[in-house]
């Protein structure tokens, strides 16, 4: 073992003296922690596959790489057009064109309705309503927005808020919360430098078989446990629970759990924590609130394919739930209250709330509202929400004065 441990340190040496395979970086972002999208200066086309269909699709995003079809430079110009910032997680980040996005429906019936309107949204998959808004805040004043749309996953974002995997989350502080930075578990701090090449290759095998993520995350969740006087039993029935979550019969196997029962399966055992998150959520809205006292502020809940009622008939998804702790019937009932927790948080922060539960619910065309590969919300859906967006906005905005007649 001495042998081995002087070899490699030796070897250390040499490569570093070299100059020999220098270290590689995956550096984060400092203030939102990860990017699903870095700016290139340019316009550009980018491609994504349909996850049903494997078609390609093209997304236009500008120099900021904000999607829209607007430039930053047009953007950063004062004029009269309506302007509207939108982020949320990847059910904001949708495969799908700009226009055919629930902020791109939103832009087009506000247009449509007499008053010019752009949106242009920034989200990533897994982001929290926190990240959420901190990936938009410079965009915001940078493009002279008018009003913010945040979505709110309901399947997943409450969970989200607790969550400290790179990225900034709320911590709590004598004034109630603050914002503390990313604890890097996946990508590298801005500005890091490595010397050591045997280190790095160590943390990039880590990495690679999932050994360094598991380890941070048992040591999260023993230091949540321990905080709600839960024991080691509560964290080992969790990690088993998300393993018997997987299904192998669908395209992603991991999707029933990522879009919605890993929430249900971690706030049943860790039962404080939807309380928790609760407090967050209005802790950010708060924020948001008190950053930007002069714009309309939206909040927009998107419920999961479970909570409309998609998943009824799905018997794969059934099969999944009789091997936890959970039923179905638990489920809708907890994604109601905390759909309804954002109904109350709203008007007490003074946000405008858009109740997207009902159209959805009433839905009846033929084609589904999610994809059967990772359950995300289609353009139908998306055609939906954007509508009831816009009716909201529009029935919280004055009437525009008419034109005066041109002098003769």
């Amino acid at each position: 073992m001495l042998a081995t441990g002087l070899t490699l340190a030796l070897l250390d040496v040499v490569l570093i003296l070299t100059g020999l395979f220098p270290p590689t970086y995956n550096y984060g972002d400092a203030k939102v922690g990860w990017l699903s999208a870095r700016p290139t200066g340019a316009m550009v086309d980018e491609g994504c596959a349909d996850p049903t269909t494997k078609a390609r699709v093209n997304i236009r995003r500008n120099e900021d790489a904000v999607r829209t079809s607007r430039s930053a430079t047009e953007l950063r110009r004062a004029d009269s057009t309506f302007r509207i910032a939108v982020s949320g997680d990847s059910h904001t980040d949708l495969c799908a064109p700009n226009e055919r996005t629930h902020y791109g429906v939103l832009e087009r019936e506000l247009t449509a309705s007499g008053r010019p309107t752009t949106a242009f949204a920034f989200g990533a998959g897994k982001y929290s309503p926190l990240q959420a808004y901190l990936a938009v805040q410079t965009p915001i004043t940078a493009y002279h927005a008018n009003a913010f749309v945040l979505n709110v996953y309901t399947g997943n974002d409450f969970y989200d808020m607790l969550r400290i995997d790179d990225r900034p989350h709320f911590v709590p502080a004598d004034t109630g919360y603050a914002i503390a930075p990313p604890v890097w578990y996946q990508e590298d701090p801005p500005g890091l430098q490595r010397r050591s090449r045997v280190l790095h290759a160590a943390r990039l095998l880590m990495q690679a078989t999932g050994i360094r993520r598991v380890y941070l995350r048992v040591i999260y969740l023993r230091d949540v446990a321990r905080s709600q006087g839960e024991g080691v039993g509560s964290v080992v029935g969790y990690m088993n629970d998300l393993r018997k979550a997987t299904a192998p019969e669908i395209g992603y196997p991991q999707s029933y759990s990522a879009q919605m029962l890993n929430q249900q399966l971690f706030f049943h055992r860790f039962p404080a924590a939807k309380g928790e998150s609760v407090k967050r959520m209005r802790a950010l809205l708060r924020y948001v609130r008190q950053s930007h006292p002069e714009l309309l502020l939206v909040l927009s809940p998107l419920p999961s394919y479970q909570m409309v009622d998609q998943a009824v008939g799905d018997s794969t998804f059934r099969a999944v739930l009789a091997r936890l702790p959970i039923t179905f019937e638990s489920g809708v009932k907890e994604e109601q209250e905390l759909y309804d927790a954002l109904r109350t948080l709203a008007a007490e922060e003074g946000w405008t709330f858009v109740d997207n539960l009902p159209t959805l619910r009433a839905y009846r065309g033929p084609a589904p509202l999610f994809n059967d590969f990772d359950y995300h919300l289609q353009p139908e859906a998306s055609e939906l929400i954007g509508r009831a967006q816009a009716d909201t906005i529009r029935s919280m905005l004055r009437p525009r004065a008419p034109l005066a007649p041109p002098r003769r």
